[in-house]
């Protein structure tokens, strides 16, 4: 019998390209170009197009900044010239806006070479006083509002959206206790700083809240803005995004500064009325009795927003459910969720805490954070039992480590901090 010859094999489809490992199919498909609205695709490695404008796409953080057009095509120029380290150095210099003076590009390119502790690496990148409110965010009266507003009103296992999200604190404490989780900001390095050190395994994005958000409808079930909203000049606008964004579920705004309140940093602060007008919160809370809560494991209490007008910073939650006795807080909520620390986890001694008390980076640090809040006025190092119980991650077998675990004595801080 004569073999037929082979038939010619048809041609190969064009491979699509390899998708950076940082960035999950799952993430890219929820993500939208700020400029077109449209799906987001590979172009190549490292590179998304939405058909029309290319971005870049490092450590698995989409650069999708609008008016950042010439730092866009050099960032790509350099990812096709091969030069990852260089683009990314160009994504780390880029600043909130020209008010803050620009990193030094030797340094910056150095640290792309190599991070040592997230505090070399925000010193590399000429962070100046932000640097101490990140260093030491995990104490902060600020910090522990913002996980206490979580336990009251976000269930568990759902996916956080946050925008404004800095290094990713709040980002890390939910993935490791609830579920998976979303952080935004406008500054590329501040989400560099969480993936690198904080939060890895959160879905990482960039870009500029003034505009639409390049996010699916429905890509979360919380959405939070923390210590951010007082920032935003179209807060009507942020909160129709967070709405959009977070389905059906709680919109949180925490930490909000009040304009009837001489505060630090305020922004662009309303007072509360003007605040409940443009949110029409379900539930709203003194901010400082939230952190209150948490350093006392317990759930806080809603106020009326006449009760509200005179404390420096607020919170609201806004499309709540819940218990009928109480209308939007979670029906069984638990002190301790996300404010505890984990059980066997190392625990170290508060960074701020020297042998003879507590040490301020700056008398600015201590006015804004520790003025009013003894258990950070009165830190007083433990014996050298308790700490080594601490570092044995004893925290659920000793009730001592435990106390002064709930007063920010021991922090678990993440790996190469400070």
């Amino acid at each position: 019998m004569t073999r037929r010859p082979a038939e010619p094999a048809a041609p190969a489809a064009p491979a699509a390209p390899a998708a950076p490992a940082q960035l999950a199919d799952s993430f890219r498909a929820l993500l939208r170009s700020p400029s077109t609205g449209g799906e987001l695709h590979w172009a190549e490695p490292y590179v998304l197009t939405d058909g029309e404008s290319l971005w870049p796409c490092l450590e698995g953080i989409p650069y999708l900044r609008l008016g950042r057009d010439s730092l866009r095509a050099a960032a790509v120029a350099a990812i096709r010239a091969g030069d990852l380290p260089g683009a990314l150095a160009m994504l780390l210099c880029d600043r909130k806006d020209d008010t803050i003076p620009p990193a030094d590009p030797a340094a910056v390119r150095a640290l792309v070479d190599g991070a040592g502790t997230a505090a070399e690496a925000m010193a590399a990148l000429g962070y100046g006083g932000l640097a101490p409110y990140f260093l030491h965010r995990w104490c902060q009266p600020t910090y522990l509002s913002g996980l206490a507003l979580l336990e009251e009103h976000a269930p568990a296992g759902g996916t956080l959206f946050e925008v404004g999200c800095g290094a990713g604190h709040f980002l890390r404490t939910w993935l490791e206790r609830s579920g998976p989780a979303i952080g935004s900001d406008l500054v590329f390095s501040h989400l560099w700083l969480a993936r690198v050190f904080v939060a890895p395994r959160a879905h990482l994005v960039c870009f500029d809240a003034e505009g639409s958000f390049p996010l699916a409808d429905g890509a979360a079930q919380v959405a939070l803005s923390h210590d951010s909203f007082h920032y935003f000049r179209d807060k009507g606008h942020v909160l129709d995004e967070l709405l959009r964004i977070g389905g059906t579920g709680p919109v949180l705004l925490g930490h909000v500064h009040n304009a009837s309140y001489d505060n630090f940093s305020a922004g662009l602060p309303l007072p509360t009325d003007g605040y409940t007008a443009t949110v029409d919160p379900d539930l709203c809370y003194d901010d400082a009795a939230l952190t209150t809560a948490a350093l006392d494991g317990r759930t806080a209490s809603p106020q009326s927003a006449e009760e509200l007008r005179e404390v420096a910073a607020l919170a609201f939650a806004c499309r709540t459910t819940g218990s009928p006795a109480v209308p939007g807080k979670l029906t069984d909520p638990v002190p301790g969720r996300l404010t505890s620390p984990l059980p066997g986890r190392p625990l170290t001694v508060n960074p701020l805490l020297g042998d003879h008390g507590p040490r301020w980076p700056d008398e600015k640090f201590a006015r804004e954070f520790t003025d009013g809040w003894s258990y950070l006025r009165d830190l007083a190092r433990p014996d050298e039992a308790t700490v080594t119980a601490a570092r044995a991650g004893l925290v659920d077998r000793d009730p001592e480590v435990a106390r002064l675990a709930a007063r920010r004595v021991f922090l678990d801080l993440p790996e190469s901090w400070i």
